[in-house]
């Protein structure tokens, strides 16, 4: 009895070793494992809903594991164990009724002995042991000395765990303080949403952390804003369809959705994760039910537990910042917007009762000055000069009329100034800022429609280079005349013939619905985009 004492004694030392909670619960197995000379041991920790949700093993490889597959989630004899949470003890468990068997590539299993473990009164998962060593059955002894390990190593987890919770609230405030500090500082939106999602993916220990809003110019699309991790190169700029997607699910419902093993989905998640990532997701809309204004997600790798409540309302918060910090933006911005229309007016009303009735009244004089003149050369010339003033008269009430709020209310962003905003915000991901060019009324003629298409063509047309072309430069140049016509010229390496075509094709779609034309020409070096509609008359 001594002996027994000393080895448990021993035993409980070992797993209370050091505070992180993923060592402390490895060490619980294999002590578990040394205690009882078991050849594979496990844990499964129980999650919210009383299922397994996190299973850590000893005596298994790793290429074993992977080609088991999924871990269990608690059928069968494990099931037993979560739903009568009282010591199991069978000579062999293939032999037992409630067994369900083994999944292919499982090593051969006998002897079973399973304890259940319970951390601050609550049920926290469950010891499993098999196959003793030397082909015996495990004693009564033996299950005594791994229930005396569980009730002992209790402690010690529950330590673990209150640790691993107070770092991550701690790297929670300094997140927050973070955010605070960008949102009430009146920074960018971008550089916001970028450490929403940077902050995310520290608070969650996750692998990747993406924050997309909704599309301008396309409502059924989210605009990936911010991407973090592996596997993340070039999403920053590109779309993706509500449609079929997880992240769509949380920005209709206006709440958190959280999975424990994204892999089992039949749909994928909001940008095409890397596929070794698709483990435990969260998808937080910003913004609550009918004011959703994006969504931030991220994921962890397969195998790795779900994500708890206590990152969940981190991660929660921090999407409420988000969406703080758009609304804030959008305010400065209609506030801008409306200081310069009333700039504009005051400029407008300026020069049509300043400006033009003083022009208007020395046309009058010259006028008067011409038909007195008796030399006929300089009688001509006068008459030139208040042809001149006439015309620029006309030229200033032109001005005036672009100057003024439309008849619906407040005047739209001109085309010039989105596709400004588009080459800006390419730069990021080509790693320099394209040439921009246009001729023509640019802001007056093109109908809001094809403005629309040109801002999207212009996205796609950059996204593509960046992706594609490794250039070094970028000219982008719009001319308008009597129609539309849109070219993209880089110095990259041209069109790859592996690439997807689906991105030219919705170019060629959009010129095709205006009733235009879409072209792409080789160059050496680099490719040539022609992208061309008509204007109505």
């Amino acid at each position: 009895m001594a002996d027994d004492v000393d080895v448990l004694l021993d035993a409980v030392l070992s797993v209370g070793r050091g505070l992180e909670l993923e060592p402390t619960l490895q060490r619980l197995v294999q002590t578990a494992a040394d205690l009882v000379d078991a050849r594979y041991a496990a844990l499964g920790i129980l999650g919210d809903d009383g299922l397994i949700a996190q299973f850590l093993t000893v005596g298994l490889t790793e290429d074993e594991i992977r080609a088991i597959g999924p871990y269990p989630r608690g059928r069968g004899l494990l099931g037993e164990l979560i739903e009568h949470p009282v010591p199991l003890r069978l000579p062999d468990l293939s032999a037992d009724p409630r067994s369900v068997g083994f999944p292919d590539h499982h090593p051969p299993m006998r002897s079973f002995l399973g304890v259940p473990l319970r951390v601050h009164g609550s049920a926290f998962g469950n010891l499993y042991l098999t196959d003793k060593r030397g082909g015996g059955e495990f004693t009564a002894r033996d299950q005594r000395l791994v229930e005396g390990l569980a009730t002992a190593a209790s402690v010690a987890v529950e330590n673990a765990r209150l640790y691993d919770e107070a770092r991550l609230r701690e790297r929670w405030a300094h997140g927050d303080d973070e955010i605070s500090r960008r949102v009430l500082e009146g920074e960018a939106p971008a550089a916001v949403l970028d450490a929403v999602a940077r902050e995310a993916l520290q608070v969650a220990t996750a692998d990747v952390a993406l924050l997309a809003t909704v599309a301008d110019d396309a409502p059924d699309h989210l605009l990936v804003r911010s991407a973090h991790g592996p596997g993340t190169d070039g999403l920053v700029g590109t779309t993706v369809p509500f449609e079929g997607t997880f992240a769509a699910e949380a920005y209709t419902s206006g709440r958190p959705l959280v999975l424990r093993d994204g892999s089992a989905l039949p749909r994928d998640t909001l940008s095409a994760h890397p596929s070794d990532i698709i483990g435990p997701l969260a998808a937080l809309p910003l913004g609550g039910p009918g004011r959703t204004a994006g969504v931030l997600s991220v994921g962890r790798r397969r195998g790795t537990p779900p994500f708890p409540r206590v990152v969940v309302d981190a991660l929660t918060a921090f999407a409420a910042q988000a969406a703080v910090a758009l609304e804030l933006a959008e305010r400065r911005q209609d506030a801008e917007r409306l200081a310069v229309v009333r700039d504009r007016d005051r400029i407008a009303r300026d020069l049509h009762d300043l400006a033009i009735q003083r022009l208007y009244a020395t046309g009058l004089s010259l006028e008067g000055v011409g038909r007195r003149l008796r030399d006929r050369d300089d009688a001509d010339r006068v008459a030139r000069a208040v042809t001149d003033l006439d015309e620029t008269i006309s030229l200033i009430r032109t001005t005036i009329r672009g100057l003024q709020p439309s008849a619906g209310g407040m005047r739209r962003v001109g085309l010039r100034s989105r596709l400004v905003a588009e080459v800006d915000a390419a730069s990021h991901a080509l790693g320099f800022t394209p040439a921009l060019r246009t001729s023509g009324p640019v802001d007056t003629v093109v109908p809001p429609d094809v403005a629309a298409n040109l801002v999207a063509v212009v996205r796609e047309a950059l996204s593509n280079v960046a992706r594609h072309s490794g250039a070094g430069r970028t000219d982008v140049e719009l001319s308008v005349d009597d129609g539309v016509v849109l070219t993209v010229v880089d110095d990259g390496c041209g069109i790859p013939s592996d690439a997807t075509p689906s991105g030219l094709a919705n170019l060629e779609r959009r010129a095709a619905e205006l009733g235009g034309s879409f072209g792409v020409e080789r160059r050496l070096p680099g490719t040539e985009l022609r992208w061309s509609v008509p204007l109505p008359r």
